[in-house]
């Protein structure tokens, strides 16, 4: 989908090198053919309209006689297991091999039901989006037919993404394992499929999972070594308990605090010295990470990661002043707009994301998906209902379970039996919402819940 040229007039804060926060106030940022074409002081508009031939400048909102609105770079997420989305935020009962094959190992082997692997990761981009992820590296799983859907849902929805196959072919499950030549057959089979769609924004890559489940001969695929240490931030959904960069932002920041108190602690904890600061962090340089970081390790920097002319406009647009309960935090007269661009970082959520932008296309807006293919553009009176909506129910199909699987392949009796009193319990509490919406007159006041 091509973007129109755009005029953007307003502040834009981006971290251009390790631990230097910019903001460019009253700018005008140029958006055509969905890169940065032209970046200039918002005195030269009319100069600047001339020369791209356009007859109007979007500028960004202002609040209370301060600027409210800014653009940053959308965030770049270097660690995603797709198919372990669906338990994130559970599962932090065990140790790392228990917990692989308690949670991770089933959940992953489910997505051989494609369908139910279609409805969980449209719910997985859209989350990621949502929360300001333009970019993520996504790990698959095993199969490769899943894996393929995970790529199709990405270029649909707009995001940017690596994805790799997962490859495993010793020290696992029977039932998700390969041997070395499928897992290497299948690996190739998946970017030969990724690049063949020619896409600018999804790139695929060799993904063993790690040094255990994989054999020296399946390693062999992850030959290409780099000499310089790059480092970006990942959500490690579902080791990490939440989809969110910001949050991964301030987990950085706060456990580099907890290695200096470590320091500290082993130096007699008496005084703080040069040496006990060196890795210690503060919100800018976890935003470097989150974006310029990422960009980076992704060998993506002369694309993405900060407002540069030739670079591709990723970009959040972030509402700081939105008032009330109806934001995360409170902003007051007597602060500027660096003290609310860091209480964003420090405090924001999805809540604070206008609008999200992918290659120059606005991808998202309030709470709609602009390039969903399933469902239509909402107007206005719908962010309501939008708002309030539930997480869409599974597939029929119930996935694969590992742990209730006997050994000619069928279910046990009794998970079916259970599995279809909650259908129709499900299909009964529907029906009478349904009912009940139907016989609501239209003045009924609707009463606004919190999101969180």
């Amino acid at each position: 989908m091509a973007a129109p040229t755009t005029i953007f007039r307003g502040t834009f804060f981006h971290t251009p090198a390790y631990g230097q926060l910019d903001a460019l106030r009253d700018t005008l940022v140029v958006v055509q053919d969905g890169k940065i074409a032209r970046i200039a002081p918002g005195s030269e508009e009319a100069a600047v309209m001339r020369e791209f031939g356009l007859q109007q400048v979007r500028q960004l909102q202002a609040r209370m006689a301060m600027e409210g609105q800014y653009f940053v770079p959308g965030f770049i997420d270097t660690h995603v297991h797709a198919p372990q989305y669906k338990f994130t935020g559970t599962g932090t009962d065990v140790p790392l091999m228990d917990w692989l094959e308690k949670y991770t190992f089933p959940s992953e082997c489910s997505f051989r039901d494609l369908e139910a692997a279609q409805h969980r990761y449209s719910l997985l981009v859209k989350r990621f989006l949502a929360n300001g992820t333009t970019t993520a590296m996504y790990y698959g799983s095993l199969h490769l037919a899943p894996n393929t859907v995970l790529v199709d849902t990405i270029e649909a929805l707009g995001q940017r993404a690596v994805v790799g196959k997962v490859n495993m072919d010793r020290h696992s499950p029977e039932d998700y394992m390969e041997s070395t030549a499928d897992g290497l057959r299948d690996a190739e089979e998946f970017l030969k499929y990724t690049l063949a769609k020619k896409s600018s924004r999804i790139m695929p890559c060799i993904t063993p999972r790690f040094i255990p489940t994989c054999t020296p001969e399946l390693m062999k695929v992850a030959h290409a070594l780099s000499l310089g240490l790059k480092v970006g931030l990942g959500t490690d959904v579902a080791g990490g308990i939440s989809p969110s960069m910001l949050t991964a932002q301030r987990m950085a920041v706060v456990n580099s605090r907890c290695l200096r108190a470590h320091k500290l602690a082993v130096a007699g904890g008496t005084r703080v010295t040069p040496e006990m600061e060196t890795d210690v962090i503060t919100f800018k340089e976890a935003l470097w990470l989150a974006t310029m970081g990422g960009a980076q390790a992704l060998d993506l920097a002369d694309r993405i990661g900060s407002f540069e002319v030739g670079k591709e406009f990723d970009a959040l647009l972030v509402d700081t002043a939105m008032g009330g309960t109806s934001g995360p935090f409170d902003v007051f007269a007597d602060e500027d707009d660096l003290n609310h661009f860091e209480k964003f970082i420090n405090l924001g959520d999805d809540r604070n994301l206008v609008e999200v932008y992918v290659q120059g296309v606005c991808v998202k807006r309030g709470s709609a998906f602009l390039l969903d293919p399933t469902s239509a553009v909402p107007t206005p009176a719908d962010e309501m209902r939008l708002m309030r909506a539930p997480t869409p129910a599974e597939p029929e199909a119930a996935p694969l379970d590992l742990a209730h699987e006997s050994s000619d392949g069928s279910m046990a009796a009794a998970r079916d039996g259970e599995g279809a009193n909650a259908e129709t319990a499900d299909e009964a509490d529907t029906a009478a919402r349904e009912a009940q919406a139907e016989t609501e007159p239209e003045s009924t006041p609707r009463t606004k819940r919190s999101r969180r």
